[in-house]
C-alpha cells in the first residue's frame, strides 16, 4: 500500500536559491566528530536462552541509543516467534563512563561493554549477552560531519499534480500536519487520510553504524536502515516502529554539503510519493536544510 512518506525531496524555489548564493569562496561544510563519536556503535545481540527478543543496541553518535526488540506471540503453552517477526524500538539517551553507559527514557538501564559481552542491568534484571559489533563507514571527513544528530531548518516540498505546475510549500522547521494541509489547499486536493497529528520533527539523526532515526515532538521516534555513499547519495527504510505504519517505507536521495546557506548548513533533498483520497500518487521532492544539533 502507497504511504505518504515526507521524507522525501527538493522543491526548486529552495534548490535555486541555494545555487545563486553560491559563491566562489564557499567550502563544503566538514564538522569535528560529535560529542560520543568514540564510543558510539551498533551491537547485534546473538540469539540464546537468556536473550528475551533483543536483536541490537545502537550507542549513536550524539548521545542517544535505539534497542531493536522482537516482538514475540503467547501462545497456550509457550512463548513462541510469530512467522514474520515484528519489532518494537526503544529511543532514549545515553551518558557513559568508560564502558559503562547509563540510559535514561523509554529503556532505563546500565549496559555494560567488554570484550564481546555486555550486561544489561535494568530495576529488575541483570541480562548477559554475547554480540558481534555491527559495521561502519570510514571515520573520513564526509562520514564524521554526517553522523551526529541535525535540527531541521527548512522544509520545501513541491509536488508535481495532474494538468499543474509544480505545487510548492516552504515552512520553517518541520511541521508536517501544517505542511501537507498547506499543499492540499495550494493544489485543491484531498489527501490520503493519515493520522500526522503532532508529528513535528525535532531532529534527524544518522549514524557511523548505517541507522537513521527521525524524532519528534511529543510522538516516539522511528528508525531504519541507512545505505550512505561518500557522493552524497542515500537511501534509508523506516521500520514502522511503535505502530507509526504511516512513516513505512523507503526513500532515496542525495546531501549537498556545499548549497552556499548559512554557516554550517547543508541540505537533504528526498524523493516523495502522495495520495489522495482517490487513490491518485503523485511524485515531487522535498529539500530540508539541516543544521547540526549535537
Amino acid at each position: 500500500m502507497k504511504k505518504v512518506l515526507l521524507f522525501f525531496v527538493a522543491a526548486a524555489a529552495l534548490v535555486l536559491s541555494a545555487s545563486c548564493n553560491k559563491g566562489g569562496d564557499n567550502k563544503e561544510v566538514v564538522l569535528p566528530a560529535a560529542k560520543y563519536a568514540e564510543q558510539a556503535k551498533k551491537l547485534n545481540l546473538l540469539n540464546s536462552d537468556s536473550n528475551p527478543g533483543i536483536k541490537s543496541i545502537e550507542f549513536t553518535e550524539s548521545g542517544r541509543y535505539i534497542i531493536c526488540h522482537q516482538v514475540f506471540e503467547k501462545g497456550p503453552l509457550a512463548v513462541k516467534a510469530v512467522a514474520n517477526p515484528t519489532f518494537k524500538y526503544f529511543h532514549g539517551t545515553y551518558t557513559v563512563n568508560n564502558n559503562v553507559y547509563t540510559l535514561s527514557g523509554e529503556f532505563a538501564a546500565t549496559v555494560t561493554v567488554i570484550g564481546g559481552q555486555i550486561t544489561i542491568q535494568t530495576s529488575e534484571d541483570t541480562i548477559v549477552l554475547n554480540y558481534e559489533e555491527a559495521d561502519k563507514y570510514p571515520a573520513n571527513d564526509f562520514y564524521t560531519t554526517i553522523a551526529r544528530a541535525w535540527k531541521v531548518d527548512k522544509t520545501d516540498i513541491s509536488v508535481n499534480f495532474d494538468g499543474k505546475s509544480a505545487v510548492g510549500v516552504v515552512k520553517n522547521g518541520c511541521d508536517i500536519p501544517a505542511i501537507l494541509k498547506e499543499l492540499e489547499e495550494k493544489a485543491n486536493v484531498d489527501l490520503k487520510d493519515e493520522d500526522f497529528s503532532g508529528y513535528v520533527v525535532s531532529e534527524i539523526n544518522f549514524t557511523m553504524s548505517k541507522t537513521i532515526e527521525i524524532a519528534f515532538t511529543g510522538k516516539a521516534p522511528v528508525a531504519g536502515s541507512l545505505a550512505l555513499s561518500e557522493n552524497g547519495t542515500l537511501s534509508y527504510e523506516l521500520n514502522g516502529s511503535n505502530g507509526v505504519e504511516v512513516l513505512s517505507g523507503k526513500a532515496n536521495g542525495k546531501f549537498d554539503l556545499n548549497p552556499g546557506l548559512g554557516a554550517n548548513q547543508i541540505m537533504l533533498t528526498l524523493d516523495t510519493e502522495l495520495t489522495t483520497k482517490s487513490g491518485k500518487t503523485y511524485t515531487g521532492k522535498v529539500s530540508f536544510v539541516l543544521s547540526p544539533k549535537a
